[in-house]
């Protein structure tokens, strides 16, 4: 336990402002020398096939989900087609920036901003998979939509004691409620 001697709470504050700080930095230092440790950064022909696999990537969902809004065009499903048309746009927006990075990836000068331009590819890469799970999702909308429902009711005759003689109905089935007492009050 460390005691400080001092004029009042100031130099208190000050001593755990010290303290706390040389702990907060040590630890940050500490832990980023144990990320450094794990952490393994890929050489430039690893992150060169990873941002083409990510523009392939792309290029394929940009396809699949093409061919999921022409067949929700043929349907005249209007709520498919606008989910789609959206996703098909955010897809082929990201496809030019994912086309651009590449291309700035390649002519990278510099260690440094090659991997930027991997995370970024990286980054986008994580979209599209975003993307392809909200485009299945907006053709599983119709798997809520039951079509058109049918409803078939039977009467059972021999359960309606009436059908014998309608002319003489029943006596009503005794209500569900008690009758309660009318109210008196305590006086004559």
């Amino acid at each position: 336990m460390t005691r400080v001697t001092g004029s009042g709470t100031r130099a208190t504050i000050l001593a755990a402002t010290v303290l706390l700080s040389s702990a907060v930095t040590g630890g940050i230092a500490a832990q980023s020398t144990t990320l450094g440790a794990r952490r393994q950064v890929p050489n430039a022909a690893e992150q060169a096939a990873a941002a083409r696999a990510v523009l392939q990537r792309g290029t394929v969902l940009s396809q699949r989900i093409s061919s999921m809004l022409e067949e929700a065009r043929r349907e005249n499903d209007i709520i498919r087609v606008t989910c789609l048309n959206d996703k098909l746009t955010q897809v082929n927006a990201n496809m030019r920036t994912a086309q651009t990075r590449l291309t700035a990836f390649q002519n990278a000068a510099d260690q440094d901003q090659r991997a930027h331009e991997a995370t970024v590819l990286s980054v986008l890469g994580q979209k599209f998979q975003v993307l392809d799970q909200e485009a299945n999702r907006c053709v599983g909308q119709d798997l809520y939509d039951t079509g058109s429902t049918k409803v078939q009711t039977e009467i059972d005759t021999a359960m309606l004691p009436f059908e014998e003689n309608p002319a003489t109905p029943t006596a009503p089935p005794p209500s569900a409620v008690p009758d309660l007492p009318r109210y008196s009050s305590g006086t004559r």
